[in-house]
């Protein structure tokens, strides 16, 4: 496994992770062999926001003895009405779910409590408010009961707002290519309808554009992105879906693990085959993992626009493009303190390019290299 750090709460968390929403009503025997799977393959993050009771349960069962090796992020607004899935804002309610979770997983305390599915201006304002979620968060972050906060979200200007607001550690956001073209307030299930990618008349990519906006806004505060519905809900693996995107496994972790601020990303697995299918990332080729393809799709106009997946590598003198061009490129949205640390702590910077031009042949998108490495060199060397 490879790590990576969660944003400012510090911790190393593997870069494939674990989202569990599909083995809500799956065997304990089922839940048990997917957790081996990840724990065996060095996964040590594990999405949980489903309120049933045999899931919290059966994992509790999985994890015994386990938990110090695992984060797990429990979602503060998941509850259940009449035996059914639904979000809530009632604070009371609310904590009664989340000490039901306590309680089922055996454990004293979840890593990351999410804030759950905060996706319009009216959840948000309830969420956020002095005497809303937030403030429980916080107070059970003071009792030991949480260690960082965060929140899930699937819109964009929502998901940037809680960002800016310096609130939360953590980010469970989608990432895939198919959602990344579409506009910032459309939900999950716009990725399946045909209209929704209806490109007739456009000449620029705003979607894209806000989405990477949102990307870079993480990487600048440091607050770390869980990438979710990596494989968008399976849409990416069927050939005809509505994005003309199709792509495996491998590539779509590789395409998510490239977007600024993803720290980790959190496929949902049904079965230890499939769990095994995303662990596969680790080893595979750079060909394996070559996401180019996205390209079918007429909005991601990606000529001349680097998407830091360092195709373009070796760098002879051993520059990490991909890094140096996402650091350069987060300094224009307002870059800080933080930026320009992770700049110097680059082992080989962009000074030493020798303007040789092998990244530009190598660069499926016709990335002018060389004038990014002097944007560098003028961002953070002069």
């Amino acid at each position: 496994m490879r790590y990576r750090k969660l944003g400012r709460t510090g911790v190393d968390v593997g870069i494939v992770g674990l989202g569990a929403e599909h083995l809500e009503f799956v065997s304990r025997d089922a839940v048990a062999s997917v957790v081996d799977e990840a724990l065996d393959g060095g996964v040590n993050y594990i999405d949980l926001f489903m309120a049933s009771p045999g899931v919290r349960d059966n994992f509790g069962v999985a994890l015994k003895n386990r938990r110090p090796r695992v984060m797990i992020a429990g979602h503060l607004g998941a509850v259940l009405e009449n035996g059914q899935y639904c979000k809530s804002r009632d604070k009371a309610l609310c904590e009664k779910y989340l000490e039901d979770l306590l309680i089922r997983l055996q454990t004293d305390y979840i890593d990351a409590l999410m804030l759950h599915y905060v996706d319009d201006p009216d959840s948000y304002s309830k969420v956020f408010d002095s005497t809303g979620l937030l403030a429980a968060a916080v107070r059970l972050k003071e009792e030991g009961k949480a260690r960082f906060i965060g929140m899930s979200g699937h819109n964009v200007q929502m998901a940037l707002r809680a960002v800016n607001s310096g609130h939360i550690d953590v980010l469970m956001f989608p990432v895939n290519p198919a959602f990344d073209t579409l506009p910032g307030d459309l939900t999950t299930e716009a990725l399946r309808k045909k209209e929704s990618y209806n490109y007739a008349g456009i000449t620029t990519s705003k979607a894209v554009t806000e989405r990477e906006a949102l990307y870079h806004a993480c990487a600048v505060h440091n607050v770390g992105i869980v990438a979710m519905k990596p494989y968008a809900a399976g849409i990416l693996f069927q050939p005809g879906n509505p994005s003309s995107i199709v792509l495996t496994p491998v590539q779509c972790l590789g395409y998510a693990l490239s977007r600024p601020g993803v720290c980790t990303v959190v496929p949902g697995c049904r079965t230890a085959a499939e769990m095994k299918a995303a662990l596969a990332f680790l080893k595979a080729t750079d060909e394996e993992k070559d996401y180019s393809a996205i390209q079918v799709n007429p909005m991601w106009k990606l000529k001349g626009s680097c998407m830091y997946c360092n195709h373009c590598l070796p760098c002879p003198v051993s520059i990490d493009i991909g890094a140096t061009t996402r650091l350069v490129d987060a300094a224009g949205y307002g870059g800080n303190d933080k930026i320009i640390r992770e700049y110097e702590a680059l082992s080989v910077k962009a000074s030493a390019c020798t303007e040789c031009g092998a990244c530009v042949e190598r660069c499926p998108f016709g990335v002018d290299v060389i004038a990014n490495m002097s944007r560098a060199v003028a961002a953070f060397e002069k």
